[in-house]
């Protein structure tokens, strides 16, 4: 695999993996509940935001629980919603003033979201020092240990092969301005999905017409609203792949891992790197500062990332994992990826947004 930021050289495909890792870990269901930890009765317990699919936190918090005995209530919302609501949650220390110490509220990690999107709210995470580090593929990870990588999503074109014939089958961000694209494009929207987002940043990235301006590819984002419909900006990820595969709409911009899903199922939806350049961004989890079950938190994240939760990732939900020895074993990453910008990404991200807000508003009725 060629990585975003360092390039090393590409591993061995996927042979035979996906049976051996099936069977380390067992499906069953988790609390997907609104409230915070109930009161001590003995019962170790852990609180935690994700985005991430029900299928994925089902699967691996009941293992986790079979495993440690910890009871996980999971808070579940898009990327952008549990920022908002960490916010809302979080307290600052008496007297600390503006710059003083937050404490969490009612959660004790964030699992999930571009790391772009938690370099945002790093103020309310606490850094920590892991062993796991060591096993982890360094590009990915952030010198102030706030935050760990989870996994990693490519960013890719999918579009409905019995709708469009071979010949204009997408391969670049410019060929989804073509005219047979016209109100038949599909996006989650940037300001609830934190995967979005790294998606319109990666097209204003891509698509600049000059290097003065990191994200300069305004022009480009301008004309590709006008081909988004009436409904053509979901209000999540997996609504774009579920309405291309349905023919609702022609193509639509998501990652890897729901392109590979649906390839796998024999679904009529193929899938492009677009040939100007792509990114290829790890999710990530975050400790909570003032997390009130600290040492399960911490045990909950060398969980999901060792080695039996990251052997798994890419054969059940082809997501590309971010441990050296499990990423070893991954098949080639193909198409141009970007260095993707994600500090840049972070402290723009208001500002970007705002002007999607004006030009989203431009083409309603």
């Amino acid at each position: 695999m060629k990585h975003p930021f360092s390039n090393p050289a590409a591993a061995a495909a996927l042979a035979g993996l996906a049976i051996a890792a099936l069977s380390l870990l067992i499906p069953t269901g988790c609390s997907r509940t609104e409230g915070a930890t109930r009161e001590s009765d003995g019962t170790r317990r852990l609180v935690v935001y994700s985005p991430h699919p029900e299928d994925i936190t089902r699967y691996i918090v009941r293992e986790f629980r079979q495993r440690t005995g910890i009871e996980v209530t999971i808070i579940a919302a898009g990327t952008g919603e549990l920022i908002e609501r960490m916010k809302h949650a979080a307290v600052r220390t008496a007297g600390a003033g503006a710059g003083g110490r937050v404490l969490s509220g009612e959660a004790d990690l964030i699992w999930g979201g571009g790391i772009e999107s938690l370099e945002t709210v790093t103020e309310y995470f606490e850094a920590v020092d892991s062993p796991t580090d060591a096993e982890l593929n360094p590009v990915y990870l952030a010198s102030h240990r706030l935050w760990r990588p989870f996994s990693v999503l490519p960013a890719v074109v999918i579009f409905n092969k019995s709708l469009i014939p071979e010949e204009e089958w997408p391969d670049s961000w410019e060929d989804l301005l073509s005219p047979r694209f016209r109100k038949r494009l599909i996006v989650a929207d940037p300001e609830k999905s934190g995967s979005s987002y790294t998606i319109l940043a990666t097209m204003l990235y891509t698509m600049k017409k000059t290097a003065g301006h990191t994200f300069g590819g305004w022009s480009y984002v301008q004309r590709f609203v006008e081909q988004l419909g009436p409904d053509g900006i979901a209000s999540s990820s997996s609504m774009v792949y579920r309405a291309v595969a349905a023919g609702d709409f022609y193509a639509g911009i998501t990652f890897e891992n729901y392109a590979l899903s649906l390839e796998q199922t024999g679904s009529n939806v193929g899938y492009r790197y677009p040939a100007e350049g792509t990114s290829a961004v790890p999710d990530g989890i975050a400790l909570l500062a003032g997390a009130k079950n600290r040492a399960e938190a911490l045990e909950f994240m060398e969980f999901v990332l060792g080695p039996d939760v990251q052997k798994i990732l890419l054969p059940r939900w082809q997501r590309r994992p971010v441990r050296l020895d499990a990423e070893k074993a991954g098949p080639l990453l193909k198409g141009k990826i970007i260095r993707y910008p994600v500090d840049e990404a972070a402290v723009s991200r208001d500002a970007i947004l705002e002007r999607w807000k004006i030009l989203r508003a431009a083409e309603l009725p």
